[in-house]
């Protein structure tokens, strides 16, 4: 049996050059070859639940392309536009690239990182088969474990100052495990964005869990088997202060020594009891009613579990909107939650009153086309402001995904924004076929 180095090299173009989408990287396909390609489609699949703009429509192609050997392309130089994407406790603006760009970096990464294994104290992105939910349960765990430990009353928590924006591209170029194609592309994209790593991006995430591996390795010689690491976030259980403040001190020249700082704001010591109420803290009970307590304690984290868990439930969906009002932050969960409710007089209501009381701008129409393209009843109540604001976005599958609503509302005269969409409009009935994807993690 190939090792599973030669098996994803097998899936990388061989010399120099283009490779165009329709070219094959296999001459064979054996069965584990054929193995490696499900699961970096499967892995892809998993990617798009941390798309800011769902692009699932273009994603069936990548797929695809992914499943049967075929490396995507980028047609042309890579393009990466600003979304301005409301979070937990600010709006920031993200860097957005095609579905295309997405999947080629995520095949050149996972061909570099067949060589390295994270320790088992980290527990984000570890390999091409690793699961976002069984990952994160297992942390929690972990986390529950070792905060019930009397001879460690103490908890330093470690995070690297604005760490996706910061990290250095001649220490992520100079990795061992790093290959010319993936330097170049890395490349490429810090002459586009000013950084190495994208936000929800899959293999940004590998990239960035294994680029520490210098400070678990620091860590793991001070603190053996008592800490935990989730991207740059991590747990160290200690006996006393003065440890913590040693460990501390070590990190930092970890840090040092690969162009990174610790956050002064968010790098502390707490009490291991805190953990519980924390990152280790089970949400337990019917989603429903994790819904309502959620509301009632302004709990994001409980709300955002809630809207993905949750069956139609009447109080939901009369509470929805303006919930997502005063959290824009739950705008994909809720377009989630209401692609189930949109069945009953309740969540239909709520769906088509969202849809005009929304922010109009791009990321409020990203998550609201996605999920009238998905219920044709919706179709019909979609705002002409919010298909504006979609049809001269610079993101390709927003466009196209305003084209979509156009060609549901049986708009002849609407022009497809793209070749792609030319090619779609003239396969029969398939723009009403194909529906895009509303689940997500975000």
């Amino acid at each position: 049996m190939p090792s599973r180095l030669n098996e994803l090299r097998a899936l990388m173009p061989v010399g120099e050059g283009t490779i165009l989408a329709a070219d094959v990287i296999m001459p064979s396909m054996t069965d584990d070859v054929l193995h490696g390609n499900r699961a970096l489609s499967a892995a892809f699949g998993s990617d798009l639940l941390t798309d800011y703009v769902p692009d699932a429509l273009g994603a069936a192609d990548v797929r695809r392309q992914l499943a049967s050997g075929q490396l995507p392309t980028n047609d042309g130089p890579l393009e990466v536009g600003q979304l301005r994407v409301p979070l937990a406790r600010r709006v920031e603006s993200i860097p957005v690239t095609s579905c295309a760009a997405r999947a080629r970096m995520l095949v050149l990464t996972e061909q570099a990182l067949t060589v390295h294994t994270p320790r088992p104290e980290v527990f984000s992105y570890r390999s091409l088969r690793w699961q976002y939910r069984p990952a994160y349960q297992a942390r929690q765990s972990r986390l529950r474990a070792l905060a019930t430990r009397q001879d460690l009353p103490l908890v330093l928590v470690l995070d690297v100052h604005r760490f996706g924006r910061s990290l250095p591209l001649d220490t992520l170029i100079g990795k061992p495990w790093m290959t010319e194609r993936l330097a170049e592309a890395l490349t490429d994209l810090h002459a586009a964005t000013g950084r190495c790593l994208l936000p929800g991006h899959r293999w940004s995430n590998r990239l960035a869990t294994a680029s520490l591996a210098p400070l678990d390795d620091t860590i793991a010689a001070l603190a053996p088997d008592r800490w935990v690491r989730w991207g740059d976030d991590i747990h160290i259980f200690t006996r006393d202060q003065n440890e913590a403040d040693d460990i501390r001190a070590a990190a930092v020249l970890a840090l040092d020594r690969i162009g990174l700082r610790l956050s002064e704001e968010k790098s502390t010591v707490i009490a291991a009891a805190s953990v519980l109420a924390g990152p280790a803290r089970f949400l337990a009970g019917r989603p429903e009613e994790v819904w309502r307590t959620g509301l009632e304690a302004g709990d994001v984290t409980a709300l955002r579990y809630a809207l993905s868990r949750t069956p139609p439930d009447r109080t939901v969906s009369l509470t929805l909107v303006d919930a997502v009002r005063d959290r824009p932050v739950l705008l994909p969960r809720a377009a989630h939650y209401l692609d189930r409710a949109a069945q009953t007089p309740e969540g239909q209501a709520a769906a088509k009153r969202l849809l005009h009381t929304a922010e109009t701008d791009a990321f409020a129409a990203a998550r609201l086309l996605a999920l009238t393209g998905r219920r044709p009843e919706l179709v019909s109540e979609v705002p002409d402001g919010l298909l504006a604001v979609a049809a001269r976005s610079g993101f390709v599958s927003l466009r196209e995904l305003a084209f979509q609503i156009e060609v549901l509302r049986h708009h002849r005269d609407a022009r497809p924004p793209t070749s792609r969409m030319r090619d779609w409009l003239r396969a029969d009935g398939f723009l009403r076929r194909q529906r895009p994807q509303v689940s997500t993690l975000l």
